[in-house]
């Protein structure tokens, strides 16, 4: 005989499963060349999902090779693809990183990404974003892509150089020499300095602009307005300490820390009326509220500013060909081939 009161019981465990969700979403390279994160974010929004961990990071053909054999994707699906395979693809330039999580999260996520009516979410037939399938293959791609980065690991990692503030760790010479073969380079003597970081800003995105899902809108204002992106990364007020967090009382404890380069004068942070938020493409009008997002003085340090967020700073690799990395978040390829 069935007893009625655990059947109930194990109906409600399941019930509630199926309430909140959680999944693995990764944006392809194309999507931080071409500048439509923020309309990814978007997307999930407006069907009621959030964002709790997501980063900008390049990772090495190793790591790219880890993930496409775990998730039995189709490395040779790119065959058309200029870098020609699925691995090299991922490896070539920053992917983006998220979790994402809400009521039917996988089954949403997942059809939102197989649809291919969005523009962004397919090239050519090639699907640009993957999202994990199930429940069990979500938990392990979080485990492979969000696994705790030793700050003291990176320190001595023979891979990747972290530049920060008073610091540099890693075999900065191999690094140097890739710069000097650059023949469009004056190599300067400090490393930090060979990287335009006077050209830099640092954005945070905050909690405000999670309460009202509009991380998106803002994240792609900002995407916009730059000449690249340097860093992405889901931070939170009590790990990350700075004046850049409004003292308004809201929900969220969340932000999102963006290095942008090269950021055009269109963009524009207004203290006037701090929960504006007037973004028109068409007029090139990008006037967004203190209270949504604020940014760095030019005239403060960005290196400093920025591994208040990004711990390990400015992670660059080098090898045979060219530089790698380059961006404020220590690159798994440290934690993949630590020797």
């Amino acid at each position: 005989m069935v007893d009625s009161s655990a059947s109930s019981r194990m109906t409600e465990i399941l019930q509630k499963q199926q309430l909140h969700e959680r999944t693995f979403v990764l944006a392809y390279p194309c999507h931080h060349t071409y500048r439509s994160v923020g309309e990814i974010v978007f997307e999930f929004e407006k069907l009621g999902l959030d964002i709790t961990e997501m980063g900008c990071m390049h990772v090495n053909k190793a790591f790219a090779q880890k993930h496409v054999e775990s998730t039995g994707l189709e490395p040779d699906e790119f065959a058309l693809h200029p870098y020609r395979n699925l691995v090299y693809y991922l490896a070539s330039k920053p992917v983006v990183a998220m979790i994402v999580e809400g009521k039917g999260a996988i089954s949403k996520v997942c059809a939102l990404v197989s649809d291919k009516q969005p523009p962004f979410w397919f090239t050519k037939g090639i699907s640009t974003v993957y999202a994990s399938p199930s429940d069990d293959l979500a938990k392990s791609d979080i485990e492979r892509w969000f696994q705790t980065v030793d700050l003291k690991e990176m320190k001595h990692s023979k891979k990747v150089v972290c530049v920060l503030p008073d610091e540099l760790h890693g075999p900065w010479d191999q690094v140097k020499q890739a710069l000097d073969k650059d023949c469009f380079l004056h190599v300067q003597p400090a490393l930090k300095d060979n990287f335009h970081m006077e050209d830099m800003r640092v954005f945070l995105i905050n909690p405000l602009a999670f309460k009202e899902h509009c991380v998106g809108n803002i994240l792609e204002a900002i995407e916009n307005n730059r000449a690249g992106i340097r860093g992405i990364k889901l931070v939170k007020k009590e790990d990350c300490p700075s004046k850049l967090w409004t003292s308004d009382s809201v929900p969220s404890d969340r932000g999102v820390a963006v290095v942008g380069y090269l950021v055009k004068p269109a963009l524009y942070i207004t203290f006037v009326d701090p929960t504006v938020k007037n973004i028109n493409y068409s007029e090139d009008l990008f006037e967004i509220g203190s209270n949504y997002v604020q940014q760095n003085e030019p005239w403060e340090g960005v290196l400093e500013h920025a591994t208040i967020f990004f711990k390990s700073g400015y992670s660059v690799w080098a090898n045979e060909y060219c530089l790698g990395g380059c961006m404020f978040e220590a690159s798994l390829v440290g934690l993949v081939e630590r020797h």
